[in-house]
């Protein structure tokens, strides 16, 4: 007799399937359907874990930004400076992007105002990666490294803001860029990190 998977065991099952369906075919073309497919198990059975679509990536939204915040880690523990951590993380949300594509889109389409990012806790691991770089910013205050006039929330969604618009350029433009004026995407990211890190240094 097959023995009974635990409701945990099941959900597991399905949400590894839904990573690999959103890894295989990226964000826009991902289904439900797709994943029960993945995941062979019946169409209801999914259903009892996970009510649509948004709950399947807000969940998976949760493991991206997880490893996002990792990332960010691994990058500044070396930095003793708190200015050179913020440069470190400029660098490390680039790589990031580079290395995870599917997770990287994911982010940024959770963000939009029509997705209900409040489902699955989304929101506490989010702000979890926000707080990590704020706190980074007010340490870098404290030691008169980081200008103090700056709102360390306000410099954390900045850098948010020009990393994502940065990492979207670099990536549609870099055949131009390459091509008709000679810069590589490592000069576009060298001199963004440079320009972020020296405006907000005191």
């Amino acid at each position: 007799m097959r023995k009974r998977e635990s409701p945990e065991s099941r959900k597991s099952q399905i949400i590894a399937a839904a990573d690999l369906v959103l890894l295989e075919v990226g964000i826009e073309r991902f289904t439900v359907d797709q994943v029960i497919e993945k995941a062979g198990i019946a169409k209801g059975t999914v259903y009892n874990y996970y009510k649509n679509k948004d709950e399947m990536l807000a969940e998976l939204g949760a493991k991206a930004i997880r490893l996002l915040h990792q990332t960010f880690k691994e990058a500044t523990a070396q930095q003793l400076s708190y200015v050179n951590k913020i440069k470190a993380i400029c660098y490390a949300h680039y790589d990031y992007t580079k290395k995870y594509p599917a997770y990287s889109d994911l982010i940024s389409h959770m963000e939009r105002p029509e997705f209900d990012i409040h489902i699955q806790g989304y929101v506490k691991i989010s702000h979890d990666l926000t707080d990590f770089v704020v706190n980074i910013v007010r340490e870098g205050q404290e030691e008169g490294e980081i200008k103090k006039s700056i709102d360390p929330h306000l410099l954390t969604y900045i850098s948010w803001a020009t990393n994502v618009g940065v990492v979207q350029f670099v990536e549609s433009k870099k055949n131009m860029l390459k091509n008709h004026h000679e810069i590589s995407t490592k000069q576009m990211v060298d001199t963004f990190a440079d320009m972020m890190t020296e405006g907000i240094r005191a």
